[in-house]
């Protein structure tokens, strides 16, 4: 069997973050069953070590590092249950799909590779491999690992999606919460849906610099605009999916009371079929606002106070990038993306997530948030905070992974830092002096039903990964 043959293996076994025992008691059996040594912990990480190919034994060894958990999606329609279901896997026009649901390339590729290389024969120094669960949710598994046991100090992490380009350092991330009590009465009047939606929304790290539109904050500037001279009171604003996702659609449902001057319901429906224009030239986003009225009753409303402390908030907390980098000003240095926005039954809470590769901005940004949270008597919690992992300017091994992707290809790879985050930062904080390089073949719209393997190009990146191995003496 290669690689293919057993990423077709571990698609039949479900695993979408958070349902990931089966897989990882899978691997573990598999480790062991083709004589390496191998240890899972209680978060199901997995560390598994072949020992050097007999040409090797004096050099010094590698790890290889990827994760098991897929991000589980399906198409509206689609019928399969992905916590109990594998994947029903085709070819077509040389990529591999999965029918009706992702494919869960990122990071199943790194798996498929990772157990060839156990299996084959290849000339390669000792091999650690770390098999972390959880990445797709916040990097748990890296975060809880204990590197203790591992020898080497350099790494070749297979999570990235486009062949050709090495990663050498990323943003590192902190997640933070904010809950905004409100107040609520019930009373009657008219009822009214404001909505934005079919932005393009993206990656809040790899897409945060195209300046696409932010439904959330489209949204809530439009009613703070509106709120300046008509009294209305929120009843709900709901948007978003993710934190790590630029929202592209958000409505909230407005109330005004039956004692308001009538002239001023026109006000609000002149709001109707509004557009709005973001992006660049080159990835033009656009979306209009709509306005629906909705059946005249009795409403569950926030008070006045409370309707202002949310629009306060959301119109004042900053979004998108908040600085470039000074040496290199195509590469965003800091962001912040207000990902979801939800109407609970006593507050209102607002998810948020800020990036950079400089820690003391990253924390700056997160002070100020704070502070604008206490300023209207909102509350904030942080969690979720993973390093940066910074460019090494001497890097022995990103120079015989160029070598060795030259000699393979006939051409030099791209070597370039990404705005988002990657497991190599939470282990350079864990493994002393790591040196790390994150590499991978050509996989498209990742996340999502549409996701595609290049198997052409997820071949050649196995056989680059291979010469790789060998040029690591």
């Amino acid at each position: 069997m290669n690689y293919l043959d057993y990423f077709k293996e571990i698609c039949k076994i479900p695993h979408g973050s958070g349902n990931t025992d089966a897989i990882c008691e899978y691997l573990y059996n598999f480790a062991i069953e083709n004589g390496c040594q191998a240890k899972k912990d209680e978060n199901n990480n997995l560390y598994i070590v072949k020992e050097a190919h007999p040409d090797y034994r004096d050099c010094p060894g590698v790890i290889i590092q990827g994760h098991m958990d897929m991000v589980a999606v399906k198409e509206p329609g689609c019928t399969k249950d992905m916590k109990n279901e594998g994947l029903d896997l085709y070819e077509e026009d040389g990529y591999l799909k999965a029918r009706g649901t992702s494919l869960g390339g990122d990071d199943g590729i790194a798996v498929a590779y990772i157990m060839d290389l156990l299996t084959g024969d290849y000339k390669a120094p000792r091999i650690e491999v770390i098999i972390t669960d959880g990445e797709e949710i916040g990097m748990i598994g890296a975060t809880a690992f204990d590197a203790s046991d591992v020898t080497s100090n350099r790494m070749i992490n297979i999570d990235q999606e486009e062949e050709g380009i090495f990663v050498v350092s990323c943003a590192g991330g902190i997640h933070a919460h904010i809950s905004i009590p409100t107040g609520k009465s019930v009373e009657s009047g008219t009822r009214f849906r404001i909505e934005v939606s079919g932005l393009k929304g993206g990656h809040s790290g790899i897409e945060i610099h195209k300046k696409r539109g932010n439904a959330i904050k489209l949204l809530a500037d439009e009613l703070c605009k509106l709120h300046e001279h008509i009294d209305f009171k929120l009843i709900e604003i709901n948007g978003g999916e993710a934190d790590n996702a630029i929202p592209s659609s958000c409505y909230a449902d407005i109330m005004l009371t039956d004692d308001v001057n009538p002239i001023l319901f026109n006000e609000i429906k002149k709001l109707n079929g509004e557009e709005f224009y973001f992006g660049t030239e080159e990835d033009m986003d656009h979306t209009s606002i709509s306005v629906t009225a909705l059946e005249d009753q009795d409403y569950i409303v926030m008070d006045d106070e409370s309707t202002c402390r949310v629009l306060d908030i959301l119109r004042e907390a900053k979004d998108g990038v908040i600085a470039m980098d000074e040496n290199d000003p195509s590469f965003v240095q800091t962001s912040l993306n207000i990902g979801i926005v939800r109407t609970e039954e006593e507050s209102v809470s607002i998810d948020i997530l800020i990036r950079s590769s400089i820690d003391a901005e990253k924390n700056a940004v997160m002070f100020e948030l704070c502070k604008l949270a206490k300023k209207y008597d909102a509350f904030t919690n942080i969690d979720g905070d993973y390093p940066g992992w910074a460019y090494r300017a001497d890097s022995p091994l990103r120079e015989k992974l160029v070598a060795a992707y030259e000699k393979e290809y006939l051409c030099k790879p791209k070597c370039e830092s990404i705005h988002a985050g990657l497991e190599c930062g939470i282990f350079a904080s864990k493994i002393n002096d790591l040196d790390c390089v994150s590499v991978g073949p050509t996989i498209e719209k990742i996340h999502t039903p549409e996701e595609k393997l290049n198997i052409t190009s997820a071949d050649r990146c196995f056989k680059f990964l291979i010469r790789a191995l060998e040029e690591l003496k």
